[in-house]
């Protein structure tokens, strides 16, 4: 049976909707293809921290608007460079990802001379993923300040090229900072010249409210933490990225923690090539809490005096995994433990340090300790001392059980683990204080004799 032509003309009708439906369905998907997230995607930025805002800026002014004018989550990619005059200041309920259009390519936040880079306050989030927070050669200013109730988390990128009396590369302060990938690299601790300069320059960082634990100075606390400061009653979490090459005056190179703070390094996190003029090449506990697991590894640091990868200044340390390797000190070469520390060692593995001391109480290649050691797991191996203790140099508790081994360690006394002798410090207070006995007796001889000699003579002049 034939068709009409109502029928023809109603398929045909039928066709053509169907047809521009196609094609409206066809536009709307190239259109989405095309918006934010897509476009974000092919720009390596992910498209789920992006949130319902995204924002290309070209400068100081577009940066500063878009973040003071978001009410949402927003992520803000730079398309150049950006050079500031002041702090970039993420306020309370702002949630700011900074990133970079380019893909592959980090645009630089320049920070203005003697001023932090970016300063988060209480209740602000900022995420950074795939720029370069820095300042200019020769120019002060940290890279990151973490303020009170601050949080800061960072995925790739950098933090390079910073300076300050403490924490070069990002201070947190009553804050939180949380670590899955990027870098810190090249960031300073310096030591302000007077005491003037240095409270001026804590006023400056901390909008005059800086407050300070357990009675530390000013002068004490400058010149710490090169790469990171945590400071009191702070947090770091680390489970990926590296924190190489940075440098402090004084103490932590790499990591400063102060009291009831604490610091956490797992998974791939890796804390590498630190340098401290004084304590704590890689990490520097004044107090607060350490712990190492996963694969995370410290290795390569310095320290010229105490502790080339870990400092434990009264504080615990638990190591339930990760590597301590081929750091250096004067004492300590891998972790350096001071009386009223604690450190649980559960697994892992310290190898391949060295200390370099050659003093009477110096040592420990791979652990010096003075407070309690409890080794129940992993293994202290490899390590050298120039003195006593090539992988434990003792003088509090130390106790080895469990599966925990401590072998192959070269010391000039005690290959794997010198007992300190207050009687007899390395064996030298015995010789000396014999050596000393024989002198004495000796010098009290020759001048018994001497006086004996004296009255003969003088008996025979009277006698002529």
């Amino acid at each position: 049976m034939g068709m009409n032509a109502n029928t023809k003309f109603s398929l045909h009708n039928n066709l053509f909707c169907n047809r521009k439906a196609l094609f409206l369905i066809s536009l709307l998907t190239i259109m989405l293809m095309f918006s934010t997230p897509f476009s974000a995607m092919f720009n390596n930025v992910s498209p789920f921290a992006l949130g319902a805002t995204y924002k290309v800026v070209n400068n100081e002014v577009e940066l500063v608007n878009a973040v003071n004018n978001t009410l949402e989550p927003i992520t803000i990619a730079f398309n150049n460079d950006i050079k500031l005059t002041g702090s970039l200041v993420i306020s309370t309920n702002k949630n700011i990802t900074l990133t970079s259009s380019h893909n592959g390519e980090f645009f630089k936040l320049i920070g203005a001379s003697s001023t932090d880079t970016i300063t988060v306050n209480e209740g602000g989030v900022l995420i950074i993923e795939g720029i370069i927070v820095t300042h200019e050669r020769d120019s002060s200013g940290r890279g990151v300040a973490v303020n009170s109730g601050g949080k800061l988390m960072m995925t790739s990128g950098k933090v390079s090229g910073n300076s300050d009396i403490m924490g070069g590369g990002v201070y947190v302060h009553y804050g939180t900072f949380v670590m899955s990938g990027g870098m810190i690299t090249n960031n300073r601790a310096i030591v302000a010249s007077n005491q003037a300069e240095s409270d001026q320059m804590l006023g400056q960082h901390s909008g005059g409210n800086m407050q300070h634990s357990g009675g530390m100075s000013t002068n004490s606390a400058s010149g710490t933490g090169g790469g990171v400061y945590v400071g009191y009653d702070s947090s770091f979490s680390m489970s990926g990225g590296i924190i190489i090459d940075n440098e402090a005056a004084l103490d932590g190179g790499g990591v400063y923690v102060d009291a009831a703070g604490s610091i956490g390094i797992s998974g791939e996190g890796a804390i590498v090539n630190n340098n401290a003029a004084r304590h704590g090449g890689g990490v520097y506990s004044n107090g607060g809490s350490f712990r190492i697991t996963g694969n995370a590894v410290i290795t390569n640091n310095t320290a010229i005096h105490r502790g080339g990868g870990v400092n434990m200044n009264s504080g615990s340390f638990s190591m339930g995994g990760g590597l301590i390797a081929n750091n250096t000190a004067g004492t300590g070469g891998g972790v350096y433990m001071s009386l009223g520390s604690l450190c649980l060692m559960h697994g892992g593995e310290i190898s391949g340090n060295t200390a370099i001391g050659t003093m009477p109480i110096s040592g420990g290649g791979g652990v010096y300790n003075e407070g309690n050691f409890a080794i129940s797991g992993g293994v202290i191996t490899g390590n050298t001392a120039h003195n006593f203790g090539g992988g434990a140099y003792n003088n509090g508790d130390f106790k080895l059980s469990g599966e925990g081994e401590i072998y192959d360690n070269t010391a000039l006394k005690g290959n794997n683990v010198y007992h300190y002798d207050k009687y007899n410090v390395g064996g030298y207070i015995i010789p000396v204080v014999l050596a000393f006995l024989v002198i004495c007796i000796i010098g009290g001889l020759f001048l018994y004799f001497r006086k004996k000699g004296n009255k003969k003579k003088e008996a025979c002049f009277s006698v002529n």
